[in-house]
């Protein structure tokens, strides 16, 4: 099923906290001189459209990125993140997916790997980055693809991995994935999101344990919560989501509880959101 477009919800809660975080792992990989591999299994477009009314955006980029951008005195945690978000949105009124932020915090000679399956998407994230010469994307399965090029040349590097979770199949995927990337590419950041739907508690809770029981050591989970879970079929809705990083930057747990609280605070319904930061496997 190739049904999900992620345009239509671009700049979401979910965007904030996923890009949020992953702008912090590129600005850790920049500070060393040694070039990186990103990959994104998911890659989208890659970059979106901001001019949308809360009608054509069902009012996702409003409750998410918006806020963001307009609330005063953010973490500096946020700062890559934010500033990235003002220049876009300024200059060409655009919402950077996943490889769009990974371009703008790339160096020279890193490289970005970018897998896109949708066939309606793949023209468009082609058209969107056919300028970048650093820049390789693939029209394939994202989960396959990311086995199938670990480990990369340069060893250095973060995969991000962003499935959108619409067959009981991307669960399972998500968690076999990454143990078996793990175990291939031991040295990369595997950086995995998922959403907060209550209809879908016990696969989410079936992923995590998974991994909870892999072996890896070192892996963090960081979920925002934006309004209460209703669980059991009534559970529709994106009331959250969550990062499942492996081999996390060593700062990075105490960056990310620096500014998911204000995050929470801003993005929750009536400023009541909630937010989780444990360790599903204790690092070593």
């Amino acid at each position: 099923m190739l049904s999900y477009r992620h345009a239509y919800h671009a700049g979401n809660h979910a965007d904030v906290l996923k890009h949020s975080i992953l702008s912090l792992i590129l600005s850790y990989l920049g500070l060393k001189k040694n070039p990186y591999t990103f990959f994104d299994t998911h890659a989208g477009q890659g970059r979106y459209r901001l001019d949308r009314t809360p009608e054509e955006d069902k009012g996702d980029s409003f409750s998410g990125i918006r806020k963001v951008l307009e609330s005063a005195n953010y973490p500096a945690q946020l700062n890559p993140y934010i500033t990235l978000c003002k220049n876009l949105a300024e200059k060409l009124f655009i919402y950077p997916g996943s490889p769009e932020v990974a371009r703008n915090l790339s160096r020279p000679d890193d490289t970005l790997i970018l897998m896109e399956l949708h066939p309606s998407e793949t023209p468009v994230l082609r058209a969107n980055f056919r300028n970048d010469k650093r820049i390789h994307i693939h029209h394939r399965d994202g989960f396959s693809g990311l086995a199938a090029l670990t480990p990369p040349q340069t060893v250095r590097g973060i995969a991000h991995i962003d499935p959108s979770y619409e067959t009981a199949d991307d669960w399972v995927q998500a968690a076999e994935t990454l143990v078996s990337v793990h175990k291939k590419w031991p040295q990369g950041i595997l950086a995995l999101w998922y959403p907060v739907v209550g209809r879908k508690l016990h696969e989410l809770n079936t992923l995590k344990q998974s991994l909870a029981s892999s072996r890896i050591p070192g892996i963090l989970d960081a979920e925002l919560l934006v309004t209460d879970v209703q669980s059991g079929p009534d559970g529709y809705g994106l009331s959250g989501s969550g990062m499942i990083i492996v081999n996390p930057p060593w700062t990075l747990h105490d960056d990310i509880a620096g500014f998911l609280p204000w995050l929470a605070s801003v993005l929750g319904e009536n400023g009541a959101g909630h937010w989780n930061l444990p360790w599903l496997s204790e690092p070593v």
